[in-house]
């Protein structure tokens, strides 16, 4: 065995620093093996041996090998039925391999390769030719173990990526109105499910000093880390202090105003669409605006249901749009509900949109169950159109009852 220490390929590359290729040559001629490493001496590799297939692969066992020059015809297990072991085997299936031959036949050559040999060499080359196919087999070897080690680093990097949208999807989903009784005779609930760790659709239900609920439901155009991070600096918008501050009479048409003015469409086209409402508990009268939003769907307990928001534009596309604010009663036994647009925009089989009236229809169906319960049947309802595709955008599901 040669002494253990860096050197230089051939025709091209050089040894990674402190690192030294193994080659395994396989045949059952010892002559041959000894031709074999005076040949490949100049290589300053590290050089083990085998006698046949079944040695080497024993031998793999123990050994680390970057590249095995093998013989083809060989009792026991042959040079092609050692490659396609190999090339088999996860563990080494990156080792390159290159197998010597007597005949340069066509369909030989043509096995060779289909059983996973990287290379061929003729029995007859000169020293100068094995030299260099061994030299540019360990520069392509190289370059699998740099694309394994990148790929190593990937992972990596994409586990701590992983984690930390986690933590950010925790993060959010805290920023969310809590369920249950918000206020006395308000009953929350809601379904959240973003398209990754982090989507751009966010609600909240708040309160807006001793006598006003406030309601919003808004969705950022895209779906991922960016449009997360603006909704998330948005939601900042609508804290009490600062509704109270600058729009003391709590209209939604100025909220949203506001809004389009301080938020024109981003250079990247980033916009986004949402809808405001704020109800009153001594008058149970619901004011409310919309911008490019679907609107609310309000299931009155002794009527039809209603849809709360007409058509608008959506916040950023023009920058003189004024918006009005509408208002409904609410008595008690309704329910109202807020939703982005990926719980309807799903498609059949068939291209069929799910769509807005049925979602309606949904609504009124399960008007009778439990809040909770309901919203949950009406995530399933769109999964089973959908044909349990999955959703490709945020959801966002709100259930407010008085």
């Amino acid at each position: 065995m040669l002494p253990m220490t860096t050197g230089n390929i051939p025709d091209g590359g050089t040894l990674t620093d402190n690192f030294i290729y193994t080659i395994l040559i396989v045949n059952n001629e010892k002559i041959m093996r000894m031709v074999a490493r005076k040949q490949l001496a100049r290589l300053q590799c590290r050089l083990l041996e085998a006698s046949n297939g079944d040695d080497a692969l024993a031998l793999l066992d123990q050994e680390p090998v970057d590249l095995i020059l093998s013989d083809w015809v060989m009792p026991g297990l042959d040079g092609p039925g050692l490659c396609e072991a190999i090339k088999q085997d996860e563990r080494y299936r990156t080792i390159h391999f290159i197998l010597m031959t007597e005949l340069d036949h066509p369909t030989q050559i043509a096995e060779g390769l289909s059983r996973g040999a990287d290379n061929f060499l003729s029995k007859t080359a000169s020293g100068y030719e094995i030299v260099a196919r061994v030299g540019a087999g360990l520069r392509a070897r190289q370059l699998m173990l740099d694309l394994e080690k990148i790929n190593r680093l990937l992972s990596q990097k994409q586990a701590e990526l992983h984690s930390e949208l986690r933590s950010a999807s925790t993060f959010v989903r805290d920023l969310l109105p809590r369920k249950g009784e918000v206020v006395p005779g308000v009953h929350v609930e809601w379904e959240f499910l973003p398209s990754s760790h982090l989507g751009g659709d966010f609600f909240q239900v708040a309160r807006w000093g001793d006598d006003h609920l406030g309601l919003m439901m808004l969705d950022m155009s895209g779906h991922g880390i960016g449009p997360a991070l603006r909704a998330v600096a948005l939601s900042l918008f609508f804290k009490e202090e600062h509704i109270q501050q600058m729009f003391p009479s709590y209209d939604p048409g100025e909220i949203l105003t506001s809004l389009n003015k301080q938020y024109p469409m981003s250079d990247d086209g980033a916009y986004f669409t949402i809808w405001v409402g704020v109800w009153q508990s001594s008058t149970r009268l619901l004011r409310y605006a919309t911008a490019g939003h679907p609107g609310a769907i309000v299931v009155k307990r002794d009527g039809p249901s209603v849809v709360l928001g007409g058509r608008s534009w959506p916040i950023g596309f023009s920058g003189d749009e004024v918006y009005g604010t509408d208002s409904v009663v609410l008595n008690p036994g309704d329910r109202m509900y807020l939703f982005s647009d990926g719980i309807y925009e799903v498609m059949n089989p068939q291209e069929e949109m799910w769509g807005r009236k049925r979602l309606q229809k949904a609504f009124e169906e399960f008007a009778g169950e439990p809040l909770q319960s309901g919203l949950s049947r009406i995530i399933e309802g769109s999964r089973t159109w959908n044909a349990q595709a999955g959703f490709e955008d945020d959801v966002a599901l709100l259930g407010v009852e008085f």
